[in-house]
Protein backbone atom coordinates (compact mmCIF):
# COMPACT_ATOMS: atom_id res chain seq x y z
CA UNK A 1 0.00 0.00 0.00
CA UNK A 2 1.32 3.44 -0.90
CA UNK A 3 1.86 5.98 1.86
CA UNK A 4 0.94 9.64 1.92
CA UNK A 5 -1.95 11.89 2.91
CA UNK A 6 -5.45 11.75 1.47
CA UNK A 7 -7.86 14.67 1.21
CA UNK A 8 -11.63 14.63 1.51
CA UNK A 9 -13.73 17.80 1.55
CA UNK A 10 -17.33 18.35 2.59
CA UNK A 11 -19.18 21.53 3.53
CA UNK A 12 -16.03 23.70 3.57
CA UNK A 13 -14.22 21.24 5.88
CA UNK A 14 -11.12 19.51 4.48
CA UNK A 15 -10.14 16.25 6.19
CA UNK A 16 -6.53 15.16 5.77
CA UNK A 17 -5.82 11.54 6.69
CA UNK A 18 -2.29 10.36 7.40
CA UNK A 19 -1.71 7.07 5.59
CA UNK A 20 1.66 6.00 6.95
CA UNK A 21 3.39 2.65 6.72
CA UNK A 22 1.72 -0.16 8.68
CA UNK A 23 -1.45 0.16 10.75
CA UNK A 24 0.49 2.55 13.04
CA UNK A 25 0.75 5.16 10.24
CA UNK A 26 4.51 5.50 10.54
CA UNK A 27 5.81 8.75 9.11
CA UNK A 28 8.27 9.02 6.25
CA UNK A 29 9.25 11.37 3.45
CA UNK A 30 6.17 10.55 1.36
CA UNK A 31 3.86 11.57 4.21
CA UNK A 32 5.83 14.75 4.92
CA UNK A 33 5.73 15.75 1.25
CA UNK A 34 2.03 15.03 0.82
CA UNK A 35 1.04 16.78 4.04
CA UNK A 36 2.97 19.91 3.10
CA UNK A 37 1.38 19.97 -0.35
CA UNK A 38 -2.15 19.18 0.81
CA UNK A 39 -2.17 21.85 3.52
CA UNK A 40 -0.94 24.42 1.01
CA UNK A 41 -3.62 23.30 -1.45
CA UNK A 42 -6.36 23.65 1.19
CA UNK A 43 -5.22 27.18 2.05
CA UNK A 44 -5.45 28.19 -1.60
CA UNK A 45 -9.05 26.97 -1.97
CA UNK A 46 -11.46 29.79 -1.13
CA UNK A 47 -14.27 27.35 -0.36
CA UNK A 48 -12.22 25.64 2.38
CA UNK A 49 -12.60 27.18 5.84
CA UNK A 50 -11.03 24.62 8.20
CA UNK A 51 -8.87 21.49 8.16
CA UNK A 52 -9.17 18.31 10.24
CA UNK A 53 -5.99 16.23 10.56
CA UNK A 54 -6.46 12.57 11.49
CA UNK A 55 -4.79 9.21 11.19
CA UNK A 56 -6.19 6.72 8.70
CA UNK A 57 -7.59 3.46 10.05
CA UNK A 58 -8.62 2.43 13.54
CA UNK A 59 -5.28 1.89 15.27
CA UNK A 60 -3.41 5.19 15.50
CA UNK A 61 -3.09 8.84 14.65
CA UNK A 62 0.58 7.94 14.10
CA UNK A 63 3.20 6.19 16.20
CA UNK A 64 5.88 8.55 14.87
CA UNK A 65 8.63 8.40 12.29
CA UNK A 66 9.47 5.17 10.50
CA UNK A 67 12.71 3.93 12.04
CA UNK A 68 13.20 1.55 9.12
CA UNK A 69 13.35 4.57 6.82
CA UNK A 70 15.55 6.61 9.14
CA UNK A 71 17.99 4.24 10.87
CA UNK A 72 20.66 4.07 8.13
CA UNK A 73 20.68 7.72 7.09
CA UNK A 74 23.91 9.66 6.66
CA UNK A 75 24.06 13.09 8.40
CA UNK A 76 22.99 15.09 5.32
CA UNK A 77 20.20 12.64 4.60
CA UNK A 78 19.09 12.87 8.23
CA UNK A 79 19.01 16.66 7.94
CA UNK A 80 16.84 16.43 4.82
CA UNK A 81 14.52 13.97 6.60
CA UNK A 82 14.01 16.16 9.67
CA UNK A 83 13.67 19.33 7.57
CA UNK A 84 10.89 17.60 5.64
CA UNK A 85 9.07 16.88 8.90
CA UNK A 86 9.63 20.49 9.96
CA UNK A 87 8.20 21.74 6.66
CA UNK A 88 5.04 19.69 7.19
CA UNK A 89 4.62 20.83 10.80
CA UNK A 90 5.41 24.44 9.99
CA UNK A 91 2.81 24.30 7.24
CA UNK A 92 0.18 23.36 9.82
CA UNK A 93 1.35 26.00 12.29
CA UNK A 94 1.34 28.85 9.77
CA UNK A 95 -1.62 27.69 7.65
CA UNK A 96 -4.12 30.44 6.95
CA UNK A 97 -6.89 28.05 8.05
CA UNK A 98 -7.63 26.65 11.53
CA UNK A 99 -6.46 23.06 11.93
CA UNK A 100 -8.19 20.59 14.26
CA UNK A 101 -6.24 17.45 15.22
CA UNK A 102 -8.47 14.41 15.70
CA UNK A 103 -6.32 11.96 17.66
CA UNK A 104 -6.86 8.29 18.43
CA UNK A 105 -4.40 5.62 19.52
CA UNK A 106 -0.70 6.43 19.45
CA UNK A 107 0.44 10.02 18.87
CA UNK A 108 4.18 9.80 19.39
CA UNK A 109 7.38 11.51 18.35
CA UNK A 110 7.07 13.32 15.05
CA UNK A 111 3.32 12.75 15.09
CA UNK A 112 3.02 14.65 18.38
CA UNK A 113 5.03 17.45 16.79
CA UNK A 114 2.47 17.59 13.98
CA UNK A 115 -0.34 17.65 16.55
CA UNK A 116 1.38 20.42 18.52
CA UNK A 117 1.38 22.52 15.33
CA UNK A 118 -2.42 22.21 15.10
CA UNK A 119 -4.72 24.80 16.67
CA UNK A 120 -7.11 22.48 18.51
CA UNK A 121 -6.39 18.93 19.68
CA UNK A 122 -9.25 16.55 20.41
CA UNK A 123 -8.29 13.12 21.71
CA UNK A 124 -10.05 9.82 22.10
CA UNK A 125 -9.88 8.11 25.46
CA UNK A 126 -7.56 5.45 24.01
CA UNK A 127 -4.90 7.90 22.83
CA UNK A 128 -1.35 8.02 24.19
CA UNK A 129 1.23 10.78 23.79
CA UNK A 130 4.97 11.08 24.08
CA UNK A 131 8.28 12.15 22.58
CA UNK A 132 10.30 8.91 22.88
CA UNK A 133 13.17 10.00 20.60
CA UNK A 134 15.72 9.99 23.42
CA UNK A 135 15.04 6.27 23.90
CA UNK A 136 16.11 5.49 20.32
CA UNK A 137 19.26 7.59 20.40
CA UNK A 138 17.93 10.91 19.13
CA UNK A 139 17.04 14.33 20.57
CA UNK A 140 13.55 15.76 20.17
CA UNK A 141 13.88 18.80 17.93
CA UNK A 142 11.93 21.21 15.66
CA UNK A 143 8.23 21.47 16.68
CA UNK A 144 8.95 19.81 20.01
CA UNK A 145 9.88 23.41 20.85
CA UNK A 146 6.13 24.10 20.99
CA UNK A 147 5.73 21.76 23.96
CA UNK A 148 6.96 24.23 26.65
CA UNK A 149 4.54 26.86 25.30
CA UNK A 150 1.75 24.29 25.57
CA UNK A 151 2.31 22.49 28.89
CA UNK A 152 4.96 24.61 30.64
CA UNK A 153 8.72 24.24 30.72
CA UNK A 154 8.92 21.87 33.68
CA UNK A 155 6.47 19.27 32.36
CA UNK A 156 7.90 19.60 28.85
CA UNK A 157 11.43 19.01 30.11
CA UNK A 158 10.36 15.85 31.92
CA UNK A 159 8.50 14.46 28.91
CA UNK A 160 11.35 15.18 26.51
CA UNK A 161 14.20 13.93 28.72
CA UNK A 162 12.50 10.72 29.89
CA UNK A 163 10.66 9.84 26.69
CA UNK A 164 7.71 8.73 28.83
CA UNK A 165 4.24 8.32 27.39
CA UNK A 166 1.06 9.61 28.97
CA UNK A 167 -2.60 8.81 28.50
CA UNK A 168 -5.42 11.03 27.31
CA UNK A 169 -6.60 12.15 30.74
CA UNK A 170 -3.11 13.23 31.81
CA UNK A 171 -2.68 14.98 28.45
CA UNK A 172 -5.90 16.88 29.15
CA UNK A 173 -4.83 17.73 32.70
CA UNK A 174 -1.57 19.34 31.59
CA UNK A 175 -3.13 21.14 28.61
CA UNK A 176 -1.59 19.03 25.86
CA UNK A 177 -5.05 18.37 24.43
CA UNK A 178 -8.19 20.47 24.61
CA UNK A 179 -10.81 17.74 24.97
CA UNK A 180 -11.06 13.99 25.56
CA UNK A 181 -14.03 11.98 24.28
CA UNK A 182 -14.99 8.31 23.87
CA UNK A 183 -13.48 6.78 20.74
CA UNK A 184 -16.86 6.39 19.04
CA UNK A 185 -17.54 10.13 19.48
CA UNK A 186 -14.19 11.41 18.19
CA UNK A 187 -15.13 11.95 14.54
CA UNK A 188 -18.36 13.79 15.35
CA UNK A 189 -16.69 15.92 18.03
CA UNK A 190 -13.88 16.96 15.68
CA UNK A 191 -16.44 17.78 13.01
CA UNK A 192 -18.44 19.91 15.45
CA UNK A 193 -15.29 21.79 16.45
CA UNK A 194 -14.51 22.41 12.79
CA UNK A 195 -18.07 23.53 12.05
CA UNK A 196 -17.68 26.44 14.48
CA UNK A 197 -15.19 28.08 12.11
CA UNK A 198 -17.49 28.00 9.08
CA UNK A 199 -19.43 31.09 10.19
CA UNK A 200 -16.30 33.17 10.81
CA UNK A 201 -14.46 35.46 8.43
CA UNK A 202 -11.78 33.53 6.56
CA UNK A 203 -9.65 36.68 6.38
CA UNK A 204 -9.87 37.34 10.12
CA UNK A 205 -9.11 33.71 10.97
CA UNK A 206 -6.06 33.87 8.73
CA UNK A 207 -4.94 37.09 10.41
CA UNK A 208 -5.46 35.62 13.87
CA UNK A 209 -3.42 32.53 13.03
CA UNK A 210 -0.61 34.67 11.67
CA UNK A 211 -0.62 36.82 14.81
CA UNK A 212 -0.44 33.76 17.09
CA UNK A 213 2.46 32.33 15.06
CA UNK A 214 4.32 35.64 15.39
CA UNK A 215 3.81 35.58 19.17
CA UNK A 216 6.01 32.47 19.21
CA UNK A 217 8.79 34.21 17.29
CA UNK A 218 8.88 37.75 18.68
CA UNK A 219 9.47 39.49 21.97
CA UNK A 220 6.46 40.86 23.82
CA UNK A 221 6.66 44.46 22.58
CA UNK A 222 7.45 43.49 18.99
CA UNK A 223 4.58 41.00 19.01
CA UNK A 224 2.19 43.63 20.39
CA UNK A 225 3.17 46.09 17.66
CA UNK A 226 2.71 43.46 14.97
CA UNK A 227 -0.71 42.58 16.41
CA UNK A 228 -1.81 46.23 16.44
CA UNK A 229 -0.99 46.62 12.74
CA UNK A 230 -2.78 43.36 11.88
CA UNK A 231 -5.82 44.49 13.88
CA UNK A 232 -6.00 47.80 12.01
CA UNK A 233 -5.65 46.14 8.60
CA UNK A 234 -8.76 44.05 9.26
CA UNK A 235 -10.74 47.28 8.96
CA UNK A 236 -9.59 47.58 5.37
CA UNK A 237 -12.06 44.73 4.73
CA UNK A 238 -15.84 44.73 5.31
CA UNK A 239 -15.61 41.73 7.64
CA UNK A 240 -15.41 43.46 11.06
CA UNK A 241 -18.39 45.67 10.26
CA UNK A 242 -20.47 42.71 9.06
CA UNK A 243 -19.50 40.53 12.03
CA UNK A 244 -20.28 43.22 14.60
CA UNK A 245 -23.57 44.16 12.97
CA UNK A 246 -24.55 40.48 12.84
CA UNK A 247 -23.76 40.11 16.55
CA UNK A 248 -25.79 43.19 17.47
CA UNK A 249 -28.66 42.11 15.23
CA UNK A 250 -28.57 38.54 16.56
CA UNK A 251 -28.16 36.94 13.15
CA UNK A 252 -25.48 34.84 11.42
CA UNK A 253 -22.82 36.93 9.62
CA UNK A 254 -22.76 36.90 5.84
CA UNK A 255 -19.21 36.57 4.52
Amino acid sequence: MSTGVTLEEQHAIATLSINGRTHLNLLGLAVFRDLTEQVSRCCQREQTHVVILRGAGDRAFSAGVDLHEMKDLAPLEAEHFIRSLHSAARGLLTASLPVVASIHGACLGGALELALACDIRIAAEDSIFGLPEVRVGLPSVIEASLLPHTVGLGRARALILTGETIGAEEALRIGLVDRVVPRNELEDTASEAAQAFRSMSRYVLSTQKEVVAKWLEMGDEEAAEYSIKAFALCFATPDPNEAMNAFLEKRPPRF
